[in-house]
């Protein structure tokens, strides 16, 4: 483990980190979530993405990085800015988990990885409301309720509750929307802490931003390490010929003759992958991603069709969705 003293609004931080050196040209800081620290993150990653430096961070307040004053999230991102400069790290990707999710969208980093983020807001169930509102009631009479608190709150001092109690309530929407980073997430199946849905969310208000998932629960990253590298590989297509994300409709006799079976034996011909699915106006409409020389053969297979199919014409289009398949699949 390594120490590095950094100053942030006239307070100095002591920032824990560990580096894995891979003699790289490019780097890597991983961000764990809110009451995690840095070995989770690099149980998960450190024998992966090979390419880049590492960089594994106890964000302050949490791990071997202590803190005593009440910080923001975006306080959070403008250490892990200073600290980035402070060791003079280009090429920069970050990966945050959950609450790092968060601090990494308002880094200077200009692109990220999204390991189930905090960020989007949901309901609150009523067990949830009648805490709260007791809560209310014992700080009015000044009575401490610990059993009140959410175990995410759990043996934190004083001031990493006032910070937990403000960051929690943080509704991200606006800086998904906007931001001009390049976006991979990725996210478990079985998430309870931050839904599925709440993934789902993102990836519609991140434009460009690439959405995977993965089985799996908050923390489905931890043993999937490769899958997420080959995954990130796939994304980003590491190969130098043009890569498309197309979709595509399909007119005609097209419904009731094999056509979507033919469509998948045809992609898997072609290296194509996506899927492919009967629309209630009597077309079918197949999302397709491969490179440009695939595509084009997979393109005059699609329009001669099967036997039985009498296909009128097809169309496509650019598709704003980039969300990685690494099969071709037929959708009910």
């Amino acid at each position: 483990m390594a120490l590095r003293k950094i100053t942030y609004n006239g307070h100095c931080f002591e920032i824990a980190y560990r580096k894995i050196n891979n003699n790289a040209e490019k780097n890597i800081v991983f961000l764990h979530g809110w009451g995690s620290n840095k070995e989770v993150m690099s149980i998960a990653f450190e024998r992966v993405f090979c390419d880049f430096n590492h960089y594994y961070i106890d964000l302050p307040g949490f791990g071997e990085s202590p803190n005593e004053v009440f910080l923001s999230t975006k306080d959070y991102a403008e250490i892990i800015n200073i600290f980035m400069e402070s060791l003079h790290l280009d090429s920069v990707l970050v990966f945050g988990h959950s609450f790092g999710g968060k601090v990494a969208m308002l880094s200077k980093a200009k692109e990220v990885v999204l390991l189930s983020s905090a960020g989007i807001l949901m309901p609150k169930h009523l067990s949830v409301k009648i805490k709260i509102y007791l809560a209310k009631i014992a700080k009015f009479f000044r009575v401490q309720l610990p059993f009140l608190r959410s175990k995410d709150a759990h043996n934190l001092s004083p001031i990493m509750y006032e910070i937990f109690k403000n960051v929690v309530n943080e509704d991200f929407s606006e800086v998904f929307a906007t931001t001009t980073k390049k976006v991979s997430i990725f996210w478990g199946r079985q998430d309870r802490a931050t839904p599925l849905s709440c993934g789902e969310q993102i990836a519609r208000l991140i434009k460009g931003s690439y959405f995977f998932v993965l089985e799996g629960d908050h923390y489905f990253f931890i043993k999937q390490g490769d899958m997420i590298q080959a995954m990130y590989n796939q994304i980003y297509n590491q190969s130098t010929k043009p890569f498309l994300h197309l979709q595509i409709l399909v007119f005609g006799k097209v419904q009731g003759v094999g056509y979507r079976k033919f469509a998948k034996a045809k992609a898997i011909e072609c290296n194509i992958t996506g899927t492919t699915e009967n629309l209630r106006d009597g077309s079918v409409e197949i999302f397709a991603q491969g490179e440009e020389s695939d595509m084009k053969q997979f393109l005059k297979h699609l329009a001669q069709g099967p036997e039985r199919a009498e296909v009128s014409h097809i169309s496509h289009t650019e598709s704003e969705s980039k969300r990685p398949f690494t099969e071709f699949i037929i959708l009910q």
